[in-house]
């Protein structure tokens, strides 16, 4: 009989065979699951071997979790003056009245039928990565066939939002994911104020509060889903991202199953989820510090092309304080792109060269700026704070606001940007500055008016509304005179100086809130009474063209050489607005990580519209 070979010999021949083959672990293979996804392998050198190919984990998995969530709900709004109606026999009245049984509101139907009180639909989109807690706008429209005249000066009761479903031509619903709960700014305030319909629609801003945070995390190809591919993409994850749970350092990545890898949210993306996402897919799984050197070194090279510096410093960012030396190179780059692709992946890792370059992109750059902006904001640094505070006086109104919104997200409690809550009503801020005098309201994330400037006055009018109850006359030539006028009740009148700040405070005293104190500053800007700058949602634009000339030859019309696009961050967004102005569209080099929400599907409001009227 011939003799056994040794367990061990097989083995070590077996394994022999296989390299012989080209047999690799999948996280050195060298073709991409998906061709399409960010981070494509980066040859190490100039070798062609499989091995010699660094895996990035956007090779392996894709993200879930992306989209954000359309929610909706039938809500009651109170406190009108007699503008309201008693809502026509409808599945909404009927799921209205048990909306408000499960309240325990007395006499459901004999509120609904008051004249103070209006049935609306609620609608609002919850981000992905939203956490319990966490605030967004809402959106209140008047129903169709609704007799409402107006919901100016109402209340939007508590109401649950679902996510809602027609299935078998019935409405199903799903379970409750937020609260919404607050004042109603009608579109008449901002918008046409000829047009009735403005009259019976508007928004509630941070109104709606999420009761279930929202999972995010990535999904392995099932060509590679296996315990020791999810704990090796984890692995590679925590060891360039951690946060802090109840004070314990914590890893955000947390391999559950062979197929899953689920992820919390770093802080410093937290108003940039979509980068966030991209910085992940491009972490190297495997890290060779050889592979490691040699990768560095190949993306500098790239990150010096203005062609290919976007996808280089994201990739470098990816890597950590590895890369930091190669993106301090690129930030002093002659060329604008390189040097603010360079200094915006240097600040999300926290590096303090970041801020002058982002400094000067944000200040000369329009399609640079919201970007810049963003960045400077998670930049933890006194340079980044003295760089916002000096944006504050630009010309730009966009730049001035932007720059106030990225202060107050670094630090709510810094004392340039705390201001004070008026009567529990809106937030109000006096910004000392250089610039033009400036007033700001916002119409998103909360109702908030920014003076820039502090001693801006009103010249003393004949007359000048506050709404539709306050009247400012002139006193005399340092004096303002406001009165109240109640229906059920005595007039109330208070006097106060020609100052901006004292004519705001007083409206406030006479129970005038947001909207009030808007209509006044409109009225007065449009009448020739206010010097004042006056700005609405000045916000940094998004998807900017850069047009970049290629050679000192006088161009009439430069042709657009880069595209500044997704992923958009979040601290400019408005999502209840339907478009934004100078968009453009989509840029193929960097690909959007989050799925947008399918505009032509129906929702709540047109399935139930749907089913009334059949």
């Amino acid at each position: 009989m011939p003799r056994c070979l040794p367990t061990q010999l097989i083995v070590t021949l077996l394994m022999a065979t296989l390299a012989a083959a080209g047999c690799s672990s999948p996280l050195f293979r060298g073709q991409s699951p998906d061709p399409t996804v960010a981070g494509d392998p980066v040859d190490a050198g100039d070798s062609s071997d499989d091995e010699q190919r660094v895996r990035l984990v956007g090779d392996l998995a894709s993200p879930y979790g992306t989209a954000w969530l359309f929610v909706e709900s039938v809500a009651l709004v109170t406190q009108l003056p007699g503008t309201g109606s008693d809502p026509p026999p409808s599945p909404m009245r009927e799921q209205m009245i048990k909306e408000m049984q499960t309240h325990d509101v007395k006499q459901a139907t004999t509120t609904l039928a008051s004249p103070q009180t209006a049935m609306v639909l609620v609608r609002g989109q919850i981000p992905p990565g939203a956490q319990k807690g966490d605030t967004f706008d809402v959106a209140v429209v008047n129903p169709p066939r609704s007799k409402t005249e107006s919901l100016r000066g109402g209340f939007l009761m508590q109401s649950r939002m679902r996510e809602h479903m027609v299935l078998g031509n019935a409405m199903r619903e799903g379970h409750v994911v937020a609260l919404a709960k607050g004042e109603i700014i009608v579109d008449a305030f901002f918008d046409d104020a000829d047009n009735p319909a403005n009259e019976v629609r508007g928004r509630a801003l941070g109104a709606g509060i999420v009761q279930r945070s929202r999972p995010l995390g990535l999904y392995i190809v099932d060509d590679y889903a296996s315990v020791r591919t999810s704990a090796a993409i984890g692995a590679a994850i925590n060891l360039r991202f951690h946060h802090f749970d109840h004070g314990t350092k914590k890893g955000v990545a947390n391999p559950t199953r062979d197929n899953v890898v689920e992820l919390a949210v770093h802080p410093r993306y937290r108003n940039n989820l979509g980068r966030y996402l991209t910085v992940i897919r491009n972490i190297p799984v495997v890290k060779s510090q050889k592979l490691l050197i040699d990768r560095v070194r190949v993306l500098e090279r790239m990150l010096l092309e203005p062609t290919t510096s976007q996808k280089a410093a994201l990739q470098l960012e990816a890597i950590g304080e590895d890369g930091v030396p190669a993106l301090r190179l690129g930030a002093l780059s002659p060329d604008p792109e390189v040097r603010f692709y360079s200094a915006e992946s240097l600040a999300y890792l926290d590096d303090t060269d970041a801020a002058e370059p982002l400094y000067h992109a944000a200040r000369d750059e329009r399609a640079f700026r919201w970007r810049a902006l963003a960045a400077l904001s998670t930049l933890n640094s006194f340079q980044a704070q003295e760089y916002l505070e000096k944006l504050m006086n630009s010309s730009s109104a966009e730049t001035r606001y932007g720059a106030f919104r990225a202060l107050r997200e670094r630090n709510p409690r810094d004392p340039m940007v705390r201001g004070e809550l008026l009567d529990k009503k809106f937030r109000y801020h006096v910004v000392g500055t250089t610039g033009e005098s400036m007033i700001h309201f916002s119409r998103s994330r909360r109702a908030e008016v920014v003076v820039f400037g502090q001693d801006i006055r009103i010249h003393p009018p004949e007359f000048l509304f506050a709404g539709k109850e306050i009247l400012i006359k002139r006193e005399d030539n340092e004096t303002l005179r406001l009165s109240r006028f109640a229906v059920d009740g005595e007039d109330v009148h208070l006097t106060c100086s020609t100052k901006l700040d004292d004519m705001v405070r007083a409206i406030v005293q006479l129970d005038g809130g947001y909207a009030e104190v808007f209509a006044a500053v409109k009225e007065a800007k449009a009448r020739g009474l206010l010097d004042a700058r006056l700005e609405v949602d000045a916000l940094p634009h998004p998807n900017r063209r850069f047009n970049r000339q290629e050679d000192d030859a006088e161009v009439t019309e430069p042709e657009p050489r880069f595209h500044v696009t997704n992923p958009i961050p979040d601290l400019f967004i408005d999502r209840l607005s339907e478009e934004h102005e100078d968009s453009d569209e989509e840029d193929a080099d960097e690909p959007a990580e989050f799925d947008e929400p399918e505009r032509t599907k129906p929702g709540f409001f047109d399935r139930m519209t749907s089913l009334w009227t059949e």
